[in-house]
């Protein structure tokens, strides 16, 4: 996310959401789906869902004029219904699921829309199981540090303060699992490209190098065979500890730099990643200790091509403990190693702000339950010694009923340099509000 950023005004790098009518795939998924659940929904039984409400007001002064996405305060006004069917047959060999969004945000455009968040059936056997359709996938051990996760994320929703599971967007696929007393593995398949969805213009500020430029597009891979992503996934307790390795072959899923851009258009790419990965999780000093690690291979594996990330080592440490009965304390500690950086500073152009070789981040996130449960603070707070910048998240949640819940919170951000990770953020800062009845 560091370098599709904005610097003190608007332009166009948000990437478009996915649409009913984009994949053949979704397409087909949705509408077996659906026909596997008519008989679900007549019955009116395993109905789920909700009615939201999501505000996010900007708190902070833009510093620009002269555009009017830069003199806007309010991120997000959005209403939400979200339908779930689901059914399983008696057996528990087959079920299938959906979770569809209709929505309407103000704030942007003001239209009505609608979005699959996910359409599966699964198939459940012994020791092997079978999810295809749009599913939400989550790997690793990362709060908000992202290393063997490779699946995409939507980081508008993050920043302008949706609930936290829309920080995660879904993939068209189909995942497997095998399990045995030896080893257990999970491969996934995922046919079409699903990029990462970047701060969306329409609404926030962040730094562009090259700002003067407004025709921008985005080149996807296309949707053949070879550009099949595949993902892997083996794990089994070593030693009391949860341990997984991981393998992904497929694309960044952030865009990369120019390519064979000119003065006044700018083309954005996904290069070509391989990723190898493994993690571990157990019980250790009183708490919770995660280790993870991986290595991105770039496809400019000698870092000489500036239109292409270099290759990177990232790593984390994570602790977590119960203080108290209602109140539990995390850290970690998250680092981004480029390799051959040299070469990196050689080929950049000048115009670029030059990263460091090693990035540092910090994180701690309190949670405290009160009133039976009902009512939970917490904190959450990124800091880069290495970026000097730094994100906060202060947050207060109510459930009023078992049904009815409510939260506010504010996202604060700030750095010394504009270009950097969390300091290109810092005329966003928002107050967030979300109301939420689930049936």
């Amino acid at each position: 996310m560091k370098k599709m950023i904005k610097n003190q005004r608007c332009g166009e790098m948000g990437k478009r959401g996915k649409r009913f009518s984009d994949s053949p795939f979704l397409r087909f998924s949705v509408s077996a789906i659906i026909y596997c659940l008519l008989p679900t929904v007549s019955h009116a039984a395993d109905l789920h869902g909700f009615l939201q409400g999501n505000y996010s007001f900007r708190t902070s002064d833009t510093h620009c004029s002269g555009s009017t996405p830069c003199d806007k305060y309010w991120l997000l006004i959005e209403e939400r219904v979200q339908i779930s069917p689901s059914y399983e047959d008696p057996s528990g060999f087959f079920a299938a699921k959906a979770k569809l969004d209709f929505f309407h945000d103000a704030a942007v455009d003001g239209d009505f829309d609608m979005k699959v968040r996910e359409a599966y059936f699964t198939l459940q056997g012994s020791s092997a199981d079978a999810k295809v359709g749009r599913q939400i996938m989550t790997w690793g051990l990362g709060d908000l540090v992202f290393i063997n996760d490779v699946f995409p994320k939507d980081w508008t929703a993050f920043l302008i303060g949706r609930p936290l599971e829309y920080l995660k967007l879904g993939i068209d696929g189909a995942k497997f699992g095998a399990y045995s007393n030896i080893i257990n593995g999970e491969l996934v398949i995922i046919p079409t490209f699903e990029p990462d969805n970047m701060p969306d213009s329409k609404r926030l500020l962040y730094f562009d190098p090259l700002p003067q430029v407004t025709n921008r597009a985005m080149h996807e891979p296309a949707e053949k065979p070879s550009n099949t992503e595949i993902a892997l996934r083996l794990y089994r307790p070593v030693y009391d500890f949860d341990t997984s390795v991981y393998f992904y072959k497929g694309f960044w899923r952030m865009p990369s730099s120019p390519k064979d851009s000119t003065l006044t258009k700018v083309n954005h790419f996904y290069p070509r990643l391989k990723v190898y990965g493994a993690s571990t999780q157990g019980s250790a000093f009183g708490g919770v200790l995660s280790l993870e690690a991986g290595y991105y291979d770039s496809h400019d594996s000698e870092g000489s091509d500036p239109e292409i990330e270099n290759s990177q080592i990232r790593y984390l440490v994570a602790f977590q403990k119960a203080v108290t009965g209602d109140f539990t304390a995390s850290a970690q500690y998250y680092v981004e190693k480029l390799v051959d950086y040299g070469e990196y500073v050689k080929t950049l152009d000048a115009s670029f702000p030059r990263k460091d070789e090693t990035r540092e981040l910090y994180s701690i996130r309190l949670t405290h339950l009160l009133y039976h449960q009902t009512l939970k603070l917490s904190l959450f707070t990124f800091y880069s010694p290495t970026d000097k910048d730094y994100f906060v998240n202060p947050e207060i949640k109510y459930n009023i009923t078992d049904n009815l819940w409510t939260n506010i919170g504010v996202n604060l951000f700030g750095g010394e340099q504009n270009s950097t990770f969390l300091g290109q953020f810092r005329n966003n800062d928002n107050v967030y509000c979300n109301m939420r009845y689930e049936f």
